[in-house]
């Protein structure tokens, strides 16, 4: 092997094989490049292959430059060596980049800045003050309930609450200090202890912030103390003000992130200098949190901040404050948080100092979100919204629908540069369900549905509330909108329907519903609704109706008699046979396909959503589900004598003994037409499937799956009379099950 050396680029390109014997050439190469705060570069456009022995010799040239805050940069990675580091999980260590000139791009657009060094004599003390970078750096400010990530913090120091906390808390809220991937808590009240809370993913973790002062990410000084003296933190705090005034231009607020390296007591602290230039960003941006904090802080320079103390700190080499940071802000390691104490001293220490001489608005800097007025813009979605959509500069947000569980948007978002892209769709649910949603339309649906299916862009979480970002393959063009099928069923006749419904169960989902697998299923099981959104069901029933679930019958006045209560069956015979099987055909079913799942773009192309409760389960459920929302939720009763005269109607409905036996039924009255459509389209139901179980005519699990979506209406929002003709359907269901299942025994 050949190393061919750049010392203008401070580049080797390794040519050939790097093994055993030829990693101490390439190693050879990479010790000729002495500065420890330059990057360097190993392009691999000419190596095919990289053993173990050059990986070490990599994580050593690594670890040498990491004090210098410098970086190693891998270049032209070919898929198999990619492999390697991927397999041992050191492909998100090394920077790795496509090519050399993508490398020395990144290399001269963020040229690290001189660094100037001084002396600093205080009385028989010396210090030794290291200045970098821009001494007038522009901070940030925040006034009000915003989720603030602490990649978006930087270091910082405020007043909010911790991450689990509830999303609008009534307590009083804690003093906060953010360093790194590190946040300390401590509660005004006094009732609590001081506490801390770390993240492994800082750009995607946050929490509640009602005020604070951001102070960027990279410090302009460091200052270095290593005496005989013990030095108070007044002390300190005088030589800092000294720095400020010589060498950093005497204006700017002052953040200190102070490392003490005493070998008993070893502790870092945050610290929020408490002068004139803080006093007045505070009262300049009604932060009133701050202000009053400030009179009350004990002597005008008295420091705010928090002290984390810890079990060990090395102090050995010249690592970055984010190395020294990370390596040891850790659960392991810290073993006290506390406000910083006024009789603290120290003996070795290193200051961090970070400056703003003004601030801005953070949330000036934050991906804008332009809302309908169906979505509020609360703290939480907020913050998730900007989280899924990083790859945007702004975000139109819109409704589709109010789910029972989960809140559904369409989001039209544009780039960085301005230009629109493909409509999305957001969904804004509890944790759980938006995993499950995730894993399942991966494992479910996009196998499956080719490209009439939903895409899942990514999720992301905050505390016990997630989101989804849907994209759909085949949408596009500017002006491309979305609706869901509820729009058309409302509009549309049934000439237009009929083929849609068609297309939608035995098109589209044909590779679920036409591939049926015959399995034991336990139908009293899959399908009872307290074991998934309703199990309040039975306490709901008595405040509507007055009707116990303990009481097997019920006086019924829509039909004028005693009726076999169905929330009694629901409680009593589902507990009684949870654990029967048969043997029937199953299929992966959607799981709650209701009609604001199904979206169609301008041309007609349908689209599904909502794969949360999505698996394989008894092959007709999906279609008992639309049945349950046909002719139930969408009953058109307004008065008592319209309920009366629609369960009569549909009665004869439910007294068939067979799937496919589908009773002739004539429908009159004001509602006569839209009756009929939803009856017609009801029939076409029962008829996919009859098909799809391959002509089987056993009627109970179909009815088992109806009544898991009827049973629960009496949940949902619906006027009352819906909610009357829920309660008869469902007893007349359970009646019918009773005979089905009394002929078979």
């Amino acid at each position: 092997m050949n190393v061919l050396t750049d010392s203008d680029n401070r580049s080797v390109r390794p040519i050939g094989r790097i093994d055993a014997n030829s990693s101490a050439d390439l190693d050879k190469a990479l010790s000729l490049f002495p500065e420890n705060d330059r990057d360097i570069i190993v392009d691999f456009s000419d190596c095919p292959y990289l053993s173990s022995a050059g990986i070490r010799v990599l994580l050593k040239t690594k670890k040498r430059l990491t004090p210098g805050q410098a970086e190693l940069f891998l270049t032209s990675v070919s898929p198999v060596i990619f492999q390697v580091f991927e397999t041992a999980g050191l492909h998100k260590l090394f920077c790795l980049k496509p090519d050399l000139e993508s490398a020395l791009h990144q290399i001269r657009s963020s040229k690290k800045p001189n660094v100037t060094t001084h002396t600093l004599a205080v009385g028989t003390d010396k210090y030794t003050l290291e200045v970098r970078g821009n001494q007038n750096s522009e901070g940030c400010f925040w006034n009000g309930n915003e989720i603030v990530s602490y990649n978006e913090m930087g270091f910082a120091a405020g007043f909010g609450y911790p991450s689990e906390a509830s999303l609008l808390p009534v307590d009083e809220p804690s003093f906060f200090v953010v360093a790194g991937n590190c946040t300390g808590f401590l509660p005004l009240s006094g009732d609590s202890e001081a506490d801390f809370r770390l993240t492994s993913d800082p750009e995607k973790t946050g929490f509640l912030v009602q005020e604070a002062l951001s102070f960027g990410h990279q410090p302009v000084a460091t200052l270095n103390y290593n005496g005989v003296e013990e030095q108070s933190l007044t002390q300190l705090t005088d030589v800092v003000g000294q720095v400020k005034r010589q060498y950093l231009n005497g204006s700017p607020a002052l953040l200190l992130v102070l490392a003490d390296f005493a070998p008993q007591t070893p502790s870092i602290s945050i610290i929020l200098c408490n002068d004139e230039a803080l006093k007045v960003s505070a009262g300049l941006h009604g932060l009133t949190r701050f202000t009053r904090r400030l009179i009350q802080s004990k002597g005008a320079q008295q420091p705010l901040g928090l002290k984390f103390n810890l079990f060990t700190l090395d102090g050995t080499g010249t690592p970055s404050l984010y190395d020294l940071l990370r390596h040891h802000l850790t659960f392991e390691n810290i073993s006290e948080v506390e406000q910083v104490p006024s009789g603290f001293t120290t003996k070795a220490a290193r200051v961090w100092i970070l400056t703003a001489g003004a601030f801005t608005d953070g949330t000036a800097k934050r991906l804008p979100i332009e809302s309908d007025k169906g979505f509020t813009p609360e703290p939480h979605k907020a913050f998730l919204a900007r989280q899924i959509y990083t790859d945007s500069s702004r975000l139109i947000v819109k409704p589709l629908h109010g789910g029972f569980s989960a809140q559904t948007f369409q989001v039209t978002s544009f780039d960085h540069e301005g230009r629109k892209m493909r409509p999305t769709v957001m969904k804004i649910a509890h944790r759980d369900l938006i995993k499950r949603e995730s894993d399942h339309c991966k494992q479910y649906a996009l196998p499956y549905i080719f490209n009439n299916s939903a895409n899942v862009l990514g999720t992301v979480f905050y505390g016990e509330t997630g989101a989804l970002r849907y994209n759909f393959v085949g949408i596009g063009g500017e002006d491309s909108t979305l609706r869901w099928l509820t729009h058309l069923y409302q509009e549309e006749e049934l000439t237009t329907l009929e083929p849609l419904f068609d297309k939608i169960f035995l098109q589209i989902l044909k590779p679920w519903y036409g591939q049926p697998v015959s399995k034991p299923i336990e139908p009293f099981k899959d399908h009872d609704p307290t074991y998934t959104f309703f199990p309040h069901i039975y306490k709901t029933v008595e405040e509507l109706f007055g009707i116990s679930a303990d009481d097997p019958t019920i006086m019924v006045a829509e039909t004028g008699r005693q009726m076999l209560n169905p929330y009694w069956f629901l409680k009593h015979e589902y507990a009684r046979r949870r654990d029967e099987t048969i043997e029937y055909n199953t299929s992966i079913c959607h799981g709650d396909l209701n009609m604001q799942n199904i979206l169609l773009d301008e041309n007609r192309n349908v689209y599904l959503i909502d794969f949360s409760e999505t698996r394989p389960r008894s092959i007709v459920s999906d279609f008992a589900r639309l049945e349950a929302i046909l002719l139930v939720d969408n009953a058109p009763v307004e008065n008592e004598a319209e309920t009366i005269a629609y369960i009569n109607q549909l009665t004869p409905f439910y007294n068939t003994s067979r799937l496919d036996e589908l009773p002739a039924i004539t429908f009159d009255g004001p509602y006569k037409a839209m009756i009929t459509k939803n009856f017609s389209l009801t029939c076409r139901m029962r008829r996919y499937a009859f098909e799809c179980s391959q002509s089987n005519p056993d009627l109970v699990p179909y009815i088992l799956a109806l009544l898991e979506w009827i049973l629960p209406i009496v949940c949902y929002g619906l006027p009352i009379y819906q909610k009357r003709v829920s309660m008869v359907i469902a007893s007349l269901l359970c009646e019918q099950l009773n005979r089905l299942t009394a002929q078979m025994d």
